[in-house]
């Protein structure tokens, strides 16, 4: 009977053992359990919160909490190119705050009495010479001015060299048939023609004009009578500032024309000792001999002690006299 009652207290001691570790073992799954649970929960909250978020920044959405709303409203900072410089939204530039684009520079101021100033002028280009003639100012380090015309299509290439290369560009006509003499409307819309080739070439709109033929041309009766002395009171009235010459090269009284002709005739100002000569020359297709020229003609005013300078609305001008 002893050694029963051993083994009978042996058992229980063990079935003991065993219901109190199955019990602590369902303790330790339940609370792993509750921690996976609340884990999950914490973060299923925070990627709601995330895509609460997301959908305030969409532009044309907003939120129903009050308080983001006011988030979203303020002025988003937006980095340059300098990592160190930092832009809201609220201190970009408008419209009215961009800068203007600056103004040109104030054209030179006329010529004393006594100085000794030459004006080159070229009409009835750009041709083939235009270039050549280009060359040669470079050379010499001056400028000229040149009264083109629309001589052919693609023109705006050399006028826009002219410009390019320091000349000025003044307006001769679009077509240089005498016909525009017709009436002042048919003058100002070839006139107006020119002048958009001139923009579109340049960016720029001339105001200097050059009449084909001069002021004092007689041509200009076969189309309308007393046209040029119309013109010559409102081409100024609309803004536009004529320029006639007080010196001839001579160069349009024939094509080749010999150059010691035209170098003659050129300089025949200074041997005059005219102080401020405005020189009509031409570099249309046919006067190479005029290109021929110019370095000789150039070099005699410079050693005579010129000043070579180009029109402008503030210039020397020389106007002839009516003939129409």
């Amino acid at each position: 009977m002893k050694k029963n009652r051993g083994w009978h207290f042996t058992r229980k001691f063990y079935v003991t053992i065993f219901i109190l570790l199955a019990l602590l073992t369902a303790v330790i799954a339940f609370g792993a359990g509750m921690a996976v649970h609340n884990h999950s929960k914490d973060k299923q909250e925070i990627m709601t919160e995330n895509v609460d978020k997301e959908v305030l920044t969409k532009p044309g959405q907003s939120s129903e909490k009050p308080e983001k709303e006011s988030r979203s409203s303020e002025p988003e900072s937006k980095k340059t190119d300098r990592p160190d410089e930092i832009v809201t939204v609220a201190d970009k530039p408008t419209e009215k705050d961009r800068p203007t684009d600056k103004p040109d520079d104030p054209p030179p101021t006329p010529p004393t009495e006594d100085e000794k100033v030459i004006y080159l002028t070229f009409d009835d280009g750009p041709s083939k010479n235009t270039r050549r003639i280009l060359d040669i100012l470079d050379e010499y380090h001056i400028h000229a001015t040149f009264f083109v015309i629309h001589s052919y299509d693609g023109c705006e290439e050399l006028i826009r060299e002219i410009d390019k290369r320091g000349n000025t560009v003044g307006l001769h006509s679009y077509s240089h048939d005498y016909s525009i003499y017709s009436s002042t409307q048919t003058y100002f819309d070839d006139l107006q023609k020119i002048s958009d080739v001139v923009y579109n070439a340049t960016g720029k709109r001339s105001k200097l004009v050059r009449f084909p033929g001069g002021t004092s041309n007689t041509i200009s009766r076969e189309y309308c009578d007393g046209i040029m002395s119309t013109l010559a009171e409102e081409v100024p009235a609309k803004g536009y500032h004529y320029f006639d010459w007080n010196w001839d090269s001579t160069d349009a009284e024939s094509n080749q024309r010999p150059v010691e002709k035209i170098f003659d005739h050129s300089i025949a100002a200074a041997k005059n000792d005219s102080h401020h000569v405005i020189l009509l020359m031409h570099d249309a297709p046919a006067k190479t001999t005029t290109a021929d020229a110019l370095p000789q003609i150039i070099q005699y005013y410079l050693d005579a002690g010129y000043r070579f300078d180009v029109l402008s609305e503030n210039s020397y001008t020389y106007h002839h006299h009516t003939n129409n």
